[in-house]
């Protein structure tokens, strides 16, 4: 399961975000990876790659159809 979370709420998605795990990004989005799924404090995976830096990873998951606009619950957006 593809978007499946772990005991905190993270999917693999996020995780590779954070991590910067360019290739698993690419592989998890190309093979059905929800690319908007909400941790458990409503992180998406690009809030989280923008947080960590991934500038490279942002940009994929926004050519690939991230919302920019989706915030988390505190309010923020990446």
């Amino acid at each position: 399961n593809l978007n499946g979370e772990n005991a905190y709420g993270q999917t693999l998605l996020t995780i590779a975000c954070e991590n910067g795990y360019e290739n698993i990004v690419e592989y998890l989005i190309e093979n059905g990876a929800d690319i908007n799924q909400e941790s458990f404090n409503g992180q998406t995976p690009l809030i989280v790659a923008s947080a960590n830096g991934r500038e490279n990873i942002v940009k994929y998951l926004v050519e690939h159809g991230a919302d920019i606009n989706k915030e988390n619950r505190d309010g923020e957006t990446p």
